[in-house]
């Protein structure tokens, strides 16, 4: 805290960005300067950077709030997958040009692709563009590189161990993700503005802003769990009180935090990095810089126009992008720990981040400078070309639009039935997390744990039935409407006869369907919760008594989810069309 006063009181004086500051500040005190006179324990400046990151992506998601987010749309995910792409692709080829491995260019590849969503927030936040159009993308595209940032450590952690028998699994860790993100949107927005409610009726601000800590940490904690990353959790849950009545709140109540621990978060990535390295790797470190912060440029700029934004919002989202840091770190710092990865990929992306953060200054503030220099350079052909170009994807998008709009009954029905198929796997899940840890509860307290996975799994199967009856007749009035068209045009019988036939097949196949579908999932969550002996009277009992407690406030409970879902997922404004409201209209329609 002494050198990030410092630095900020300095930089703050000769009218710099404090970001640098605080790097430069780090690597002064940190453990590899004065022989670590100041910090020896990296281990403990590593973790106070983590718990800076976890307080800084909360105030983010804070700030911005799930719906804004949502508005961004698919075009965020495209911009980011084309970033990333482009990027790795990039680092790859630089690092066998340069004489590495192809291992430790795949490394060097993964570590550009991915910028620090700390340090842009931070410019953007300070230039004034956090809630204009530029900084909504970039926080969007940040958000799809920290989903990708964290299945690709957990891909790499993984190839380190393959000599050990490990295997490479992506895509259950993508599932976890997935899962995880709506279970703490919908969930959240469930119960966090009820508890945000008594915080405030409390009438202390300490008892919010330490309440909202809480729950910053807590969902974080949840993600850690999980063997997602903690700073995902509490971005998460900042999103969803960013869209309560207590954001003003909340968000001033938590800049003086937030300040002081962003603080805390720079000096701790300055002092991870080792001058010491500096002279041998400068050279390298230089070009990878300029390699990073061109292609960063270019990439994001091309990925912004291909989605049909102009040449200029392209260029202001480009040019916030080359900044690597935390994740670009954490991959480095993985590659030192594997025998097949150089020894020179950390030092190399240390000095390079640090070299971009000086960079990155004076970038993030002259996209009209850069703009104006391409506009000279580039000849008219070339202008014309990508003017064409654009109107070619305006045309493009305006083609691909649907000439003819789908039924609206048709994608009523289709969005129960996800809502219905979401709620049912949010119940589940949550039921097996409860099953877990009231298990442990159980055996440290000496109580039986059969009982308890006896009780959770009834109110797993009580709390599905709402929405299995819903999705039932959801799916048996569209199964209905395909049959009647394929069995109503046929040529044989009576009209009537061929209405009721259509009416018998596409109820009964939906039935079918479902009962299979049930009785499958009734037999995995038996052997994913440690249940009692059924026939005994004691579990019986207690699976009884518990369906009744919670057949009680069954419906009530899906009807709060179901609105939750529809209001955060799929953006229904009023989240007040009922499951069951949808399915009857579908039927008349």
């Amino acid at each position: 805290m002494v050198a990030a006063a410092t630095a900020l009181i300095v930089f703050r004086l000769i009218r710099q960005p404090p970001i640098i500051g605080y790097l430069l500040a780090g690597v002064l005190v940190g453990p590899f300067a004065l022989q670590g006179r100041f910090v020896g324990d990296t281990r403990t400046v590593s973790l106070v950077a983590e718990v800076g990151l976890v307080v800084l992506l909360f105030s983010l998601g804070v700030e911005f709030g799930w719906e804004r987010i949502r508005k961004v749309g698919f075009r965020v995910v495209l911009i980011g997958a084309v970033e990333i792409a482009a990027m790795i692709s990039l680092g790859y080829f630089l690092g066998l040009a340069l004489g590495w491995s192809s291992t430790t260019s795949i490394y060097l590849g993964a570590a550009l692709a991915f910028s620090s969503s700390a340090v842009l927030v931070q410019m953007l936040r300070e230039n004034g563009q956090l809630m204009s159009l530029r900084g909504q993308l970039v926080v969007g595209v940040l958000v799809v590189e920290d989903f990708v940032a964290v299945v690709l450590l957990a891909v790499f952690a993984g190839y380190a161990n393959q000599e050990d028998g490990g295997a490479v699994q992506v895509w259950p860790i993508v599932v976890k993700m997935t899962v995880f993100a709506i279970g703490a949107l919908v969930f959240g927005t469930l119960l966090a503005p009820r508890l945000m409610d008594l915080l405030d009726y409390l009438k202390s601000r300490e008892t919010l802003l330490i309440g909202s800590l809480g729950m910053c940490f807590g969902v974080g904690l949840l993600a850690r769990e999980a063997g997602l990353s903690a700073g995902a959790g509490a971005f998460l849950i900042g999103t969803v009180l960013g869209d309560t009545r207590h954001r003003d709140q909340i968000a001033r109540l938590i800049t003086p935090v937030r300040d002081v621990f962003a603080a805390l978060f720079f000096v701790s990535i300055g002092m991870l990095v080792n001058m010491g390295d500096v002279p041998e790797y400068f050279g390298t470190a230089l070009i990878v810089t300029g390699v990073l912060v061109a292609g960063k440029i270019l990439t994001a700029t091309v990925g912004t126009f291909l989605t049909g934004h102009d040449g200029d919002t392209a260029l202001r989202v480009g040019t916030a992008m080359p900044q690597p840091g935390e994740f670009s770190l954490a991959i480095a710092r993985a590659g030192s720990e594997h025998a097949a990865v150089g020894s020179q990929l950390y030092p190399v992306v240390t000095i390079s981040t640090l070299m971009s953060s000086f960079i990155y200054t004076l970038v993030v503030r002259s996209p009209d400078v850069i703009g104006s220099t391409f506009g000279w350079l580039l000849p008219k052909r070339a202008k014309t070309k990508a003017a064409d170009f654009s109107a070619a994807i305006a045309i493009a998008r305006r083609a691909m639009a649907p000439t003819k709009p789908v039924s609206h009954s048709l994608m009523r029905g289709v969005r129960s039935a996800a809502v219905s198929f979401g709620i049912i796997g949010l119940v589940i899940v949550a039921g097996v997390l409860i099953a877990n840890v009231g298990t442990s509860l159980a055996d440290e307290m000496g109580f039986s744990a059969d009982l308890v996975g006896s009780a959770v799994l009834a109110a797993v199967v009580t709390l599905a039935v709402p929405a299995g009856i819903v999705l039932w007749r959801v799916l048996s009035d569209l199964g209905i409407v395909f049959a009647q068209r394929l069995i109503i045009r046929a040529k044989f019988g009576k009209l009537a006869a061929r209405v009721h036939a259509a009416d018998v097949v596409g109820t009964g196949l939906v039935s079918v369907l479902l009962i299979i579908a049930s009785v499958w999932m009734v037999t995995q969550l038996l052997e994913m919760m440690p249940v009692a002996d059924l026939t005994s009277p004691v579990p019986a009992l207690v699976m009884v008594m518990s369906a009744g407690v919670t057949a009680t406030v069954a419906m009530k409970i899906h009807s709060q989810m179901d609105k939750t879902f529809r209001r955060t997922l799929l953006g229904d404004a009023s989240g007040a069309n009922s499951p069951s409201s949808d399915s009857s209209a579908s039927a008349g329609d």
